[in-house]
């Protein structure tokens, strides 16, 4: 009983010491930037003024994260300061210079920040740069000066790695890419009592999100959670191999089906681990009886981002990162589906992510970048497309007044049901809407988080615009292979492939039942994650790597069935899917 006591004691003290050896930093008056940005470039403050691509779900108020206590800031508008960017080389319109002065003067053995670097050129990141000062101010008036350099006391914020004294701590999808902080100590002078924090720029834009001065604790990278033990809905199998339909014939209808980020490594671990653990034959995307492979470099870097790749893919022109259906000048491109629309046929563009995303944008709007929120959702109130659903809500289409986020004071969604659209909000409601009237999806959360669900999802907008006798088109997005490829999460990178073969099943089950008038294609934006699959012999267990937590350079598989599918055979680039779109239907692109 006296040692159990004695336990206790210990435990209890060993808390209040561990409490007690950390003193948390606000940043204060030393934030000069909001977490969140809603417009990309505008250079109007708001994080590293990428638009979404922010920090915007950091969580806020005092944390623990690695065992180290942080007080976090928190944003609710641009104009809200929680964190430090000094801006660096390419934004230098931002901070160059930071001061946080310590409410009372506090010891320790460490500065921990939390921090992350990115926009380093890719010439200087292997020569492990310096990102940053650290000046740091002692109340007897010594002060001392840390350098702090990439690759050893901080890392790229798309990173998954950590280094020598920067470990990564903390890292989430923001809906653009998957992001990371990371943790590094700066050795402070024993027995000197620490009065003010400057930091100033160097060499890339470096983010500060919190402080803390503490004691020597070991931090422990974020490790990737590889195990596979989920079970999926998948489609069922056809009775006999897909046909191939006479070379040189044209189909009726087109339907694409994106795989946001679902590269060659993403199918194939789906497929290998259907094969294993649902007992089925795998992918219905992999029997499809045509395939190759696409490249997806934008006009200005050997990755593209989802924007670029879906400009190239819905419009045949290479552009640049960000650019939603502009060319190099900016000047606006018309899509395939509304040079199809104008010939009479039926539209329906349709994702399992908001309507302002990138892949569903480029089909119906025009935006010098990604981020321009408010213009896109203008654009896509002004279509007359038979078919827009995706998870946008309400907010987007209403001015601030009647509780939107709309700047312009625009009410955009009455507009556009006077002009004879339906509103659905789930997946019934779509699948029962009037079959005369077109409809705009803004589906509610979990609404579509069924993976079985794209295929009555598929075979309700078929048969909608299957209605149309001069033929129809159809995008359908899955947008979470991205997702959990970014995260490094293979279950969730299975689930979104599983998606997309779902919608890919329902798209040959129509295109069978009509003699092949139906073209099927099924690729990807891009590679996300460098995601690679082995399978075991002698066990048949799958085992998953990834490379990466950003999207790479590597070409993406096409698949294809139905009539014309031929034309997808071999090597491909993601401007030729849209010109043989376009000549396999008579039509012209612009």
């Amino acid at each position: 009983m006296r040692r159990l006591l004695g336990w206790m004691v210990a435990g209890l003290f060993t808390a209040v010491v561990s409490e007690a050896a950390f003193v948390t930093v606000p940043l204060g008056d030393g934030a000069n930037a909001s977490l969140m940005d809603e417009v990309a470039d505008d250079q109007k403050g708001g994080f590293i003024d990428q638009g979404p691509n922010d920090l915007h779900l950091l969580p806020s108020g005092l944390q623990t994260i690695n065992g180290i206590p942080l007080k976090l800031g928190s944003s609710k508008s641009t104009d809200e300061k929680a964190c430090i960017v000094l801006g660096g080389p390419k934004r230098p319109y931002l901070g160059k210079k930071s001061s946080v002065s310590l409410a009372k003067p506090a010891r320790g053995e460490f500065l921990y920040l939390f921090h992350g670097a990115t926009m380093v050129s890719t010439s200087e990141k292997d020569k492990n740069p310096i990102i940053g000062t650290v000046r740091v101010t002692y109340k007897s008036g010594k002060t001392m000066e840390k350098h702090v350099r990439l690759g050893r006391d901080i890392g790229d914020w798309s990173s998954p790695r950590s280094y020598r004294n920067a470990v990564r701590s903390w890292t989430i999808y923001n809906k653009v890419s998957q992001v990371s902080l990371f943790l590094s100590g700066i050795p402070l002078e024993q027995g000197q009592e620490v009065v003010a924090v400057s930091l100033e720029q160097g060499a890339g834009t470096w983010i500060v999100a919190g402080m803390t001065i503490g004691d020597r604790r070991i931090l422990r990278p974020i490790l990737p959670d590889l195990k596979l033990e989920r079970k999926y809905d998948v489609p069922p199998k056809f009775d006999k191999p897909l046909p191939v339909y006479p070379a040189g014939s044209r189909p009726k209808n087109i339907i694409l089906v994106l795989g946001d980020g679902m590269g060659h490594g993403a199918l194939d671990l789906a497929d290998l681990y259907l094969k294993k653990d649902t007992k089925s034959d795998g992918l219905v995307i992999k029997q499809m009886p045509f395939a190759g492979y696409c490249t997806t470099f934008s006009a200005t870097a050997d990755v593209t981002d989802s924007a670029a790749s879906g400009t190239a893919y819905a419009t045949g022109h290479k552009t640049y990162n960000t650019a939603v259906a502009l060319d190099m000048e900016k000047k606006p491109l018309d899509s395939i589906a509304t040079i199809a629309h104008e010939a009479g046929m039926s539209v329906g563009i349709m994702t399992d992510d908001p309507l302002y995303g990138a892949t569903p944008a480029v089909f119906y709007a025009h935006a010098e970048t990604r981020g321009d929120t408010a213009k896109i959702m203008l654009d896509a109130s002004q279509s007359d497309f038979e078919i827009l659903l995706g998870y946008a809500n309400k907010n987007w289409l209403l001015p601030k007044e009647q509780g939107g986020w709309r700047k312009d004071g625009k009410e955009l969604l009455s507009g556009m049901l006077a002009r004879g659209f339906t509103l659905v909000e789930d997946v019934d409601a779509f699948v029962n809407a009037p079959k005369d009237k077109r409809v705009i999806g803004l589906m509610k959360d979990q609404s579509m988080a069924e993976e079985g669900c794209f295929g009555p999802l598929a075979k309700a907008a078929i048969e909608r615009l299957s209605q149309n006798q001069k033929g129809f088109f159809l995008m359908f997005e899955s947008c979470d292979p991205d997702h959990g490829n970014h995260a490094n999460s293979p279950e969730k990178s299975i689930y979104g492939t599983v998606k997309a073969d779902w919608a890919a099943w329902a798209a040959i089950s129509y295109s069978l039942a009509h003699d092949g008038d139906t073209l099927v294609l099924v690729t990807a934006d891009h590679e996300t994650g460098g995601v690679r699959a082995i399978r075991s012999p002698a066990t048949g267990k799958v085992t998953p790597f990834f490379e990466a937590t950003s999207h790479t350079s590597a070409p993406v598989a096409t698949h294809a069935f139905g009539r014309g599918a031929e034309r997808f055979e071999g090597r491909i680039d993601n401007t030729d899917i849209p010109r043989i779109f376009a000549e396999c239907l008579g039509l012209q692109l612009r």
